[in-house]
């Protein structure tokens, strides 16, 4: 995949991820390709399985990608910059690295926590700087003060 590939969980250290890319990809008039992943759930009630339907996940999840984008485009970060939405299903950071072959940055938010909590909660940040095929920019939340 060509140009930065940003991942989007919904989550506001991920909208600032999707802004640096931005403004990366601007500077550098490269595509953009904002990727966020979903997990089809199977559900038992001890007598039966209930599964959500992939289709309904899969809209959920470009729907939010898509006001993540135009929220950043809102600010003027997107202007001349080509951008696509990709919600694909499977686990983030195994799907980050295989959309990290041939790209030229892959972009992720970081949560901000250290220590164990950060072992923890950062596994697909951590996951995608020892994996990527590209070089890999961790966008730390701003510093309280």
């Amino acid at each position: 995949m060509d140009g930065i590939v940003v991942g989007i969980d919904g989550s506001e250290n991920s909208l600032d991820a999707l802004r640096w890319a931005a403004s990366e990809a601007s500077a550098h008039g490269c595509a953009l390709h904002a990727v966020s992943t979903y997990s089809t759930p199977i559900m038992s009630t001890g007598y039966e399985l209930a599964v959500v339907d992939p289709a309904d996940l899969e809209a959920a999840a470009v729907a939010a990608l898509e006001a993540a984008v135009d929220t950043v485009r809102s600010e003027g970060l997107l202007e001349g910059v080509t951008v696509d939405v990709l919600a694909v299903e499977g686990h983030a950071g195994e799907r980050l690295i295989s959309m990290s072959e041939g790209a030229h940055q892959l972009v992720v938010g970081s949560r901000g926590r250290g220590g164990f909590m950060g072992l923890l909660l950062g596994s697909v940040t951590s996951y995608v700087v020892n994996h990527a095929a590209c070089p890999v920019t961790v966008v730390r939340p701003p510093a309280d003060g």
